[in-house]
């Protein structure tokens, strides 16, 4: 009896692990997916992980599983899972990021939608960006690597093993200040024709005050902007799976930080 609720025990833990993850990663979690599927999934993977990962490696040594640890065992699961869904999540928000800054550029940031992803208002080219990139992240088998990142989280970090200390929020700091790169450096060409842009119909202004500079200068600034989002997209395409390899060792990153470097 003692041995069976032991291994139920160990089956709840990697659920909790599992529904960590699941409900924040790319795809699965978003709010699109019902809940019910995303319980689903993640009692599938439970199963799978307890039936194909040995115990030895599915618990840390020295880690006994009893009713005075097993609350802080249930939340340290539940941290790891969320931690690894948030930070395999970061190459879209840097996406979404990206997006509004080229909203705001051409003029689209008057504009507000909903976001599909995460039901938050967001601008045109910011959900079109994003649609494109959860295309992307589906056809090169990016949801595979998340769930591939559950699967070897338990070599890396097994259960009772995870520390979060200073190496995790290195590793969080690192991705942020990532996201802010990316977002700057997709939006940077768009960025520098709109300057160069304004300075032209600034000095047009100048040349001939009787001109109407914002009637004229809107329609200009949007053409300019989308030609040169379109004149981006093949380059985008390829920045695309630089994001799913900086995903891959973000990942990487936190499971060798929450298991101090050990495997």
């Amino acid at each position: 009896m003692i041995i069976q609720t032991t291994s139920i025990l160990i089956l709840l833990l990697i659920f909790v692990r599992s529904s960590g993850i699941v409900f924040t990663a790319p795809i699965f979690g978003n709010l699109q997916v019902p809940t019910m599927i995303r319980i689903g999934l993640s009692v599938y993977l439970s199963v799978i992980i307890d039936l194909s990962v040995p115990r030895t490696t599915l618990l840390a040594t020295g880690v006994t599983i009893s009713d005075p640890t097993i609350i802080v065992l249930f939340v340290q699961e539940a941290f790891v899972g969320v931690a690894l869904g948030i930070v395999a999540n970061f190459v879209f928000y840097a996406v979404q990021f990206a997006g509004a800054l080229l909203d705001l550029q051409i003029g689209f940031s008057m504009v507000s939608l909903v976001n599909p992803g995460f039901s938050t208002p967001s601008t045109p080219l910011a959900n079109l960006i994003f649609i494109l990139f959860s295309l992307f992240f589906l056809a090169v088998n990016g949801d595979s690597n998340v769930i591939l990142a559950l699967l070897q989280s338990y070599r890396y970090v097994p259960i009772g093993a995870a520390h979060f200390s200073g190496p995790v929020a290195n590793v969080f700091l690192h991705a942020t200040i990532t996201l802010f790169t990316i977002g700057v450096e997709i939006a940077a060409p768009v960025m520098l024709a709109i300057f160069l842009t304004n300075i032209a119909l600034a000095v047009a202004s100048r040349a001939v005050p009787q001109m109407n500079v914002f009637f004229i200068g809107l329609p200009i600034t949007l053409f300019i902007g989308l030609a040169m989002v379109g004149v981006m997209m093949p380059a985008l395409v390829s920045l695309m799976k630089e994001f799913i390899f900086l995903m891959d060792q973000e990942i990487n990153s936190l499971l060798l930080a929450l298991g101090r470097g050990t495997s």
